[in-house]
């Protein structure tokens, strides 16, 4: 099989068989770029949608024979004769399905290709210009229906977790795949209920309002700056992370928060504050004031669930962060899925350039561990190493690990 050509499915009529009977849309994507290629793929599969990669239109063209996709992603990026030659090829394939053109031309110029291909008989959408964002793939499979959204309704409200005191952290061990130690932990959210049980974030989360969430964040600063308390007992110096809403830099004083909650005698531990990939896209600016305000504190910031956006963030000059986590989907079989493999290699170096630690988040296996090691990420964390726990049973594990040894 061509090296160029990357994809899910299987060649000839066993593909067109497939195809029919995958529930999953199947969207096609054309461009000359590797990287953008493996990064498309891999925001789509997380979207549940089938990808079929390709190198050129050629390529596109002879493998639609007997797979129709029903959304294409095509790269127009080249002259403006390059561009209309290559919509002529689109047109005499007999596309029916919409057509998604990414591009770096000038607007004026890829406007007269675009009606080129309109009078051509193309399904054209319109231009998507690059670099885009993650939201935009998602907000145009929605648009297309395409993608069908499953959040969870919540079980109970955050109001009612907090006004009951059911709130509680988990925290999960970050380990230096260098020197094999752990070196942080993010903490997650739990509400333990007197009838339900301890309950994840999706039962009283997925309906939070942003300024609930607002309100939610100050109140976990706390609960990490008391619970480190515990672990400081073990004479370990970590880092802990959590997650906040982009809103927080604006609304709230963090360090403030942090001096006020500190343990005793102590200016507390180091804190890491994630925000997701999409939101930081949005606020880099904002990012940047508050990184330069809060890094004399022992407060830097994550970039949460990182993968897309490498595209866009690799051309800034430099970028306020001290970690980027490669999200979860990458990470998954990285040790025998070559694309995932490929990004999250991608995403180290991309880290590395920026003088930022690469952390995987997610790893569940041997060979996962190996494959980011031998590519050079930095820190690690998921099921292979623990699950999160509770406070208590973090901070014995915290002990355990760090008793000396007898002889």
């Amino acid at each position: 099989m061509n090296n160029a050509v990357q994809r899910l499915s299987v060649q000839g009529g066993e593909a067109q068989n497939a195809a029919r009977a995958n529930p999953m849309p199947i969207c096609f994507v054309v461009d000359s770029d590797a990287n953008i290629r493996r990064l498309m793929f891999s925001e789509l599969r997380g979207l549940q949608v089938q990808s079929d990669l390709f190198e050129t239109v050629a390529e596109m063209v002879k493998y639609a024979e007997n797979v129709r996709p029903d959304l294409l992603f095509v790269d127009v990026t080249t002259s403006l004769s390059g561009a209309v030659d290559l919509v002529g090829v689109l047109a005499k394939a007999d596309l029916h399905c919409p057509i998604q053109i990414m591009t770096g031309l000038n607007p004026v110029l890829i406007e007269q290709v675009k009606r080129i291909g309109e009078r051509g008989g193309l399904k054209l959408l319109p231009v998507l210009h690059k670099p885009f964002r993650p939201t935009t793939i998602r907000r145009l499979l929605q648009d297309l229906k395409l993608r069908r959204d499953r959040a969870a309704s919540s079980v109970v409200t955050l109001e009612e977790v907090i006004r009951n005191k059911w709130l509680e952290l988990w925290y999960q061990p970050k380990i230096d795949l260098r020197a094999n130690v752990m070196v942080g932990a993010e903490a997650f959210v739990r509400a333990r209920h007197p009838d339900l049980g301890v309950l994840a974030p999706d039962a009283f989360l997925s309906d939070a309002t942003v300024e609930e969430l607002i309100d939610l964040t100050p109140r976990v600063i706390g609960r990490v700056l008391s619970d480190s308390r515990s672990v400081a007992k073990a004479g370990v110096s970590i880092t802990f992370s959590i997650n906040i809403p982009i809103q927080a830099l604006s609304k709230l004083s963090l360090f403030a928060i942090m001096w006020e909650e500190r343990p005793e005698g102590s200016s507390g531990p180091g804190l890491v504050l994630e925000i997701t990939e999409d939101e930081v896209l949005d606020n880099l600016p904002q990012v940047r004031a508050a990184a330069r305000e809060l890094r004399a504190y022992g407060i830097s910031f994550a970039v949460d669930g990182f993968g897309v956006s490498y595209a866009e963030l690799r051309r800034e000059k430099e970028l306020p962060f001290a970690e980027v986590k490669i999200d979860r989907s990458y990470i998954s079989n990285c040790d025998t899925d070559v694309l995932n493999a490929g990004l999250c290699e991608t995403i180290v170096e991309f880290a590395h350039r920026f003088n930022i630690s690469a952390v995987a988040e997610g790893i569940e296996t041997k060979g996962e561990l190996q494959t980011l090691r031998d590519i050079g990420c930095d820190m690690a964390q998921g099921y292979f190493f623990a699950r999160p726990m509770p406070k208590d049973k973090f901070a014995k594990m915290v002990l355990e690990h760090t008793k000396p040894k007898t002889s």
